[in-house]
């Protein structure tokens, strides 16, 4: 009985055995059956797995050094992330391959250069991280509506030297990507070169997508007279840091342009038709830098400037034919004054000493600039007046070259003292600095007056060295005089003189004829 227990416990056990190798062969039948069955035929949803991963691989990136980009049509500058394609008779900007090659390369350019080719239209560009686009020397004469809009970090955009007119020039040109109800702005775009086109105004809502422009160039484009259209344009510019309105030969300005770019901090006029300082200067209370070269303007007198410039430190007032002397004064609100620029003026010839002095509530205190550059080349000076600035020994900078100096005792400052000074900081501008008059000194550097302590003699500039005999000829003639002339006084009342009157007697007399005898009365 117990042996048949056993036989049957056994059988149990390998009954037991033999299901469980069958129960893992059928699991490991299972698991293989769908992975063959994936390679042959993939499921719906292996397939759409598999779809995904396909999609979110990024491609690789183009090695852009490699390119023909790079190699044959532009100029590739690695280092500086710069792509120069300039010169290189294009009549259109990139290429679609051209474009996907920049998108897909493995160097993004944050500056293109396309000047001096052939270009005369800009499309709708593609999208590219692109800060600095030039665009100059072309022949461009048709934008697109939107043609910046891609370019989302476009900060300075170069359109100068081209063919672009008022009407190319449409405010859309500078919308962004269309949002929900409006066109974006370009808010990225901070400075914006128009100089050198064919404009004669600006559309008055031109720079309504650029909130925050701040440099914006206009200069040799013959607007003449700025419109009510221009005005509205330029005061809309509520960022506006830099203004370059120079050769656009207008001699008015509107007196209120100024008004809302209240941020205005350098302004360029050169080379217009200006006959006095604008009055519309009084509206700029952020001016640092102003620069009106080559004008017409007259002679310099208080109150040109108005108080409102106190806060200008560069003033530029150079190549102005027709301007004589600045006067007493004339430059006494520019209290912040550090830099004067006033060279290449063939006419200056006079600086009054109180030029620069302004009162204050002490009437024995005086207020003046604290300049430290101060460049008077090429002028028709003869003369530096000591008062001019209080404390020469802060001005580091003092250009005196080409001018006509006097080297008397009016210039006794300038040649014993100022001319050591600017031999020690800038010896360079020594150089050319010469006496004019006396003759005897003519062409002779004021810095060898200097080394050698010349003495200098003010009564007759023209002969230095024969002034204390002119001056000793004069003394000797006065004490030799005054006895001569007292003896002359002397015979003269004693009759003395009636000696050279006595008649000879064998002379004929004549007696004068008498007023009746001419007339025959």
């Amino acid at each position: 009985m117990v042996r048949h227990r056993s036989l049957i416990a056994l059988a149990c056990c390998v009954l037991v055995c033999s299901m469980n190798l069958l129960l893992i062969q059928a699991q490991t039948t299972q698991k293989a059956v769908p992975l063959a069955n994936s390679t042959a035929a993939p499921t719906a949803a292996s397939s759409s797995a598999s779809s995904t991963t396909a999609t979110t691989t990024p491609k690789p990136k183009i090695k852009i050094a490699d390119s023909d980009l790079c190699k044959k049509k532009c100029s590739c500058d690695l280092k500086y992330f710069q792509i120069d394609c300039s010169s290189k008779s294009l009549k259109t900007l990139f290429s679609k391959e051209d474009w996907d090659t920049l998108v897909n390369g493995d160097v993004i350019f944050s500056t293109i250069k396309f000047n001096n080719n052939s270009i005369t239209h800009i499309p709708i560009l593609p999208s590219y991280p692109v800060e600095n686009l030039y665009l100059s020397f072309n022949q461009i004469n048709n934008i697109s509506l939107g043609a910046f809009q891609n370019l989302n970090k476009l900060a300075k955009l170069d359109l100068s030297h081209n063919n672009i007119t008022t009407k190319v020039l449409d405010p859309d040109v500078f919308k962004g990507k269309y949002a929900a109800d409006k066109y974006e702005p370009i808010t990225t775009l901070i400075e914006l070169d128009l100089a050198y086109n064919d404009l004669h105004a600006l559309q008055n809502d031109l720079f309504e997508h650029l909130p925050n422009l701040e440099i914006l160039i206009l200069c040799k484009n013959t607007f003449q007279v700025i419109d009510t259209s221009t005005l509205v344009a330029i005061a809309s510019l509520s960022s506006l840091k830099t203004l370059d309105m120079s050769y656009m030969e207008i001699s008015v300005l509107p007196e209120t342009i100024f008004h809302s770019p209240n941020e205005l901090e350098t302004l360029i006029l050169s080379g217009n038709l200006f006959h006095e300082v604008p009055k519309a200067f009084k509206w700029t209370k952020n001016l640092k830098k102003l620069v009106l070269d080559e004008n017409p303007l007259g002679d310099f007198v208080k109150g040109n400037f108005s108080d409102s410039l106190n806060t200008l430190q560069y003033l530029s007032i150079s190549f102005l034919t027709d301007t004589t002397r600045i006067g007493p004064g004339a430059l006494n609100v520019l209290q912040n004054l550090t830099t004067l620029i006033a060279s290449d003026n063939p006419r200056l010839s006079s600086i009054h000493e109180l030029a620069f002095t302004k009162n204050t509530t002490n009437p024995d205190i005086f207020a003046y600039p604290p300049l430290t550059k101060l460049y008077l080349n090429n002028n028709n000076l003869r003369k530096l007046e000591r008062e001019w600035i209080q404390r020469w020994d802060l001005v580091k900078t003092i250009d005196l070259r080409y001018n006509p100096w006097a080297c008397d005792c009016s210039n006794s400052y300038l040649i014993h003292t100022l001319m050591k000074e600017i031999n020690t900081t800038t010896p360079q501008l020594t150089k050319n600095v010469v006496c004019s008059t006396p003759e005897a000194w003519k062409n002779r550097p004021l810095l060898q007056l200097t080394a050698d302590n010349k003495e200098l003699i003010c009564e007759n500039a023209n002969q230095p060295a024969k002034d204390g005999i002119v001056l000793i000829s004069i003394l000797v003639g006065i004490l030799i005089g005054i006895p001569l002339t007292l003896g002359a006084l002397v015979i003269y009342r004693r009759g003395c003189f009636g000696l050279l009157n006595r008649i000879n007697p064998s002379s004929p007399r004549y007696n004068r004829a008498s007023f009746a005898d001419d007339y025959h009365i």
